[in-house]
């Protein structure tokens, strides 16, 4: 992960007295829009409803079926509102105060049913994503917010608990406006159970046409409202069994975008006259999570409670070795749960080291011994855990095999546990798991820490999978979250990532590039660090070079 966002800290007073957002950008010109971009993809969404999406491949088409109040910059500079531009919000005040913002809804906007969007929508949507029933992952970054209110039609305002430096981050990125005519009858601890978790109805520039489970999400331009519509007539998600599958798509025609190429794939994209690389920065971070509470999630884990074990294997982890072997030069290894270009990262930070004797010495102390077979045991049980890991991931699948290999060294007897994508889901949020490779692709504010490493994140809809809980770390993240300097929030961020580094609650192994084949008809526009389905409306495909499958197909826009 490289360098992604560039912090302008504005002063209260100047947030306070200024108006932000602009009209919607002219309609585009008759004539210059169409096409189909077929992105291959070996993942599929658990759900579309935004509270409950917790897979990836769910975000994505998210994104492109809801809007929010506003939309985040490609500088993902999430300080004050400097760094935003108007979505379903045509513009906002802040209060002198700074601990409300007043929004104006976009007249036009329009739910895919036809049904307007109304200021009503919005405070419902703050109360489903808020409400304890509906479990939902982005919950606990919504605390800061006190309320959303309705004042009229067309305007509501967002109150803050707190004056915060991410306060107006916090309530647009996270919340997406949802219809409230279609779920206010909803139970909303039975979400995943709605039609809309399949079939939904959102007002943005895309909307759901078909989805066939195992084979392909389709989505096409929306026409009905008032905003600018799509570039593209549709986006087609084909769903394949593994990255190698999706990959072989891209390389022989039949699709037209992979996200995540391997670099043992890089060569043969660039020898292809079809396609192009794109590189760029990624959010992503993956790593070797250990869960701290055993089965019950009451009492500590029979193996990684123990501070002085998780120390050990991480200083048994050749991570170096193991980056190299998979990504080559198209990763770094990894220090802690952010990239090296945040503004959260601290350059001094120094991982615990690798050093097999040291490890060793640690078992011994911890009272795991090496038997016969040089397995250790500790009180006649074996020092042995699975790691779960989904099998469409090649590159978790071979960090699985390499860490294996190296526990093995010191006596450790790890078992890969494979499972599909929806199983690895299903486990993950569960918390039943030894230890578990993931990936995570964390939001651009450093306040998403808060759902996945802190106290709060590990109750239940939380993403804090391994149960880590320290209050002097969440005292730390806290007093960053509330520093309006960033060199102040910088030294608060570094002795939390130094409790952190302490008490390894997982082993940090990669920060990937983000590095793509697309097919030189397709051109993009917006790749963001993080999400680069983000400007993927205002993608094109020349006339002169649209094919067979770009021709509009019964329902693909209107």
């Amino acid at each position: 992960m490289t360098g992604f966002r560039l912090l302008r800290l504005l002063p209260l007073a100047v947030l306070a007295a200024c108006t932000s957002g602009a009209d919607a950008p002219p309609s585009t010109a008759a004539g210059s829009t169409g096409g189909t971009i077929v992105i291959a993809t070996p993942g599929e969404p658990d759900n579309l409803l935004p509270p409950i999406t917790v897979s990836q491949p769910g975000l994505q088409v998210n994104d492109l079926i809801y809007q929010k109040l506003a939309t985040i910059g490609d500088s993902l500079n999430t300080v004050g509102d400097g760094g935003f531009t108007p979505d379903l919000a045509r513009r906002w005040t802040w209060a002198a105060d700074s601990l409300s913002v007043t929004f104006v809804l976009d007249s036009a906007a329009h739910w895919h049913d036809g049904r307007p969007v109304r200021a009503a929508d919005v405070a419902f949507s703050f109360a489903l994503f808020s409400d304890p029933r509906t479990a939902s992952p982005a919950a606990p970054l919504l605390a800061n917010v006190e309320s959303v209110v309705a004042t009229d039609s067309l305007t509501i305002v967002a109150r803050f608990k707190k004056r915060r430096p991410e306060a107006f981050y916090e309530v647009v990125h996270q919340l997406y406006i949802l219809p409230a005519h279609l779920l206010k009858d909803t139970d909303r601890s039975q979400l995943a159970a709605s039609p809309l978790a399949t079939r939904p109805v959102g007002s943005g520039a895309f909307r759901l046409t078909q989805w066939v489970p195992t084979q392909l999400v389709e989505l096409a331009a929306d026409t009905t409202a008032g905003r600018r519509r799509a570039q593209l007539d549709r986006v087609l998600f084909t769903i394949a069994p593994d990255p190698v599958t999706a990959f072989t798509r891209v390389a022989t025609g039949e699709a037209d975008l992979f996200e995540a190429v391997r670099p043992d794939k890089v060569a043969e994209v660039r020898a292809n006259p079809q396609l192009r690389l794109v590189l760029g920065p990624s959010l992503d971070y993956n790593y070797l999570g250990f869960n701290l509470r055993d089965a019950s999630g009451q009492a500590p884990h029979p193996i990684f409670g123990d501070l002085t074990v998780r120390r050990a294997l991480t200083m048994a982890t050749d991570r170096r070795s193991i980056v190299a072997n998979i990504f080559d030069s198209l990763a770094v290894q990894a220090r802690g749960p952010f990239t090296t270009a945040s503004s959260s990262n601290d350059p001094t930070l120094v991982p615990l080291p690798y050093a097999v004797d040291s490890a060793n010495t640690l078992l011994d102390a911890a009272g795991w011994l090496r038997g016969a077979d040089s397995i250790r045991r500790k009180n006649g049980k074996s020092l042995s855990f699975g790691m779960l890991t989904p099998s469409s991931s090649s590159a978790r699948m071979r960090a699985a095999v390499l860490l294996q290999e190296q526990f093995r060294r010191v006596g450790v007897d790890a078992t890969v546990e494979a499972v599909d994508f929806p199983g690895f889901i299903d486990r993950s949020a569960k918390r039943r798991f030894d230890a578990l490779i993931n990936q995570w692709s964390p939001d651009p504010g450093p306040g998403s820490v808060n759902d996945t490493w802190t106290t709060a994140g590990a109750a239940p809809g939380g993403n804090n999978f391994g149960n880590y809980r320290n209050p002097a770390f969440d005292a730390q993240v806290d007093s960053g979250l509330a520093a309006f300097q960033p060199a102040q929030m910088r030294v608060h961020f570094a002795q939390a990532w130094r409790i952190m580094t302490h008490d390894a609650p997982a082993i940090w192994l990669a920060e990937p590039r983000r590095v793509m084949a697309v097919h030189k008809r397709i051109q993009t526009v917006g790749v963001r660090p993080g999400a680069w389905w983000a400007g993927l409306a205002q993608w094109t495909i020349p006339a002169d070079q649209r094919i067979a499958r770009d021709l509009p197909t019964a329902g693909a826009a209107r």
